[in-house]
Order: C-alpha cells, then sequence, then structure tokens
C-alpha cells in the first residue's frame, strides 16, 4: 500500500511547471492532495482527490474514485474568493477477477486517452469530435 506523499503534477503551459500536491487529508475513504504555492485562499487551491473502496461480499468489484479540482481566484475590491472551478471526476470499476495485466491494460488506457489528440483537443480547445 502506497503512502501519502506529495504527487508531482505538470500544468499544461508552453513551459510546463511541476505543482507539489502535499497531503492534506488522508483517511480510508477519501485522501485529498493540495497545491499550496498558487492560491491566495485555501478555497483557492488545486485539488487532487481520490479513493478506494475494495471489493466486499456483497460487491465483486472494487471502485475507485478520481477527481481534479481546479479552482479560478478573482479579487474585488481586495477580497479574493474563488471564481469558478473548472474540474475532471472519473469513476473506475475493476472486476474482482481481472488480472494485473488488464489491470495495467486499463491503467495505460486511461493515461493514454487524456492524452490522446483528440480527446486533449475537446478539453484543452473546446474542440468536439465530430
Amino acid at each position: 500500500m502506497p503512502s501519502a506523499t506529495a504527487i508531482s503534477l505538470n500544468d499544461g503551459q508552453a513551459t510546463p511547471v511541476a505543482h507539489s500536491f502535499v497531503p492534506a487529508y488522508v483517511g480510508s475513504d477519501k485522501q485529498v492532495f493540495e497545491d499550496r504555492d498558487v492560491a491566495l485562499t485555501s478555497a483557492g487551491r488545486a485539488r487532487l482527490i481520490s479513493s478506494f473502496s475494495s471489493a466486499n461480499g456483497s460487491r465483486k468489484t472494487n471502485r475507485i474514485s478520481i477527481r481534479f479540482d481546479l479552482p479560478t481566484e478573482q479579487t474585488i475590491d481586495t477580497v479574493t474568493s474563488v471564481a469558478y472551478t473548472a474540474r475532471f471526476s472519473c469513476d473506475i470499476v475493476i472486476p474482482e477477477q481481472a488480472t494485473q495485466a488488464e489491470r495495467d491494460d486499463l491503467a495505460a488506457y486511461i493515461a493514454n486517452a487524456l492524452s490522446a489528440t483528440d480527446i486533449a483537443g475537446m478539453i484543452a480547445d473546446l474542440d468536439p469530435i465530430y
């Protein structure tokens, strides 16, 4: 079982910058990692949130949830607040009988799908697939 340590994620700028997401909350039900270097307020911190629920007697699937929140702050009359938040949310359901090779394939497909030109274009350029 991995221990909760900082996770480094690059942003999408022309010259990517690595951002360190440090553990803010680590519980058996949910883990929250925050980028504490950029935001002016705690509500404005980018967050990576994960959870894991093992298969059990009544449910034969492992469930993983990953969410990424990217708030944008605004300052009006010296008061800084969150203006809006872009989000990514993903639920992954893995049958208990899935082999290591099948889980490796799933992880690779997910990572590669998010970096595929057409999918990345929808996100970055609001360019739908037709």
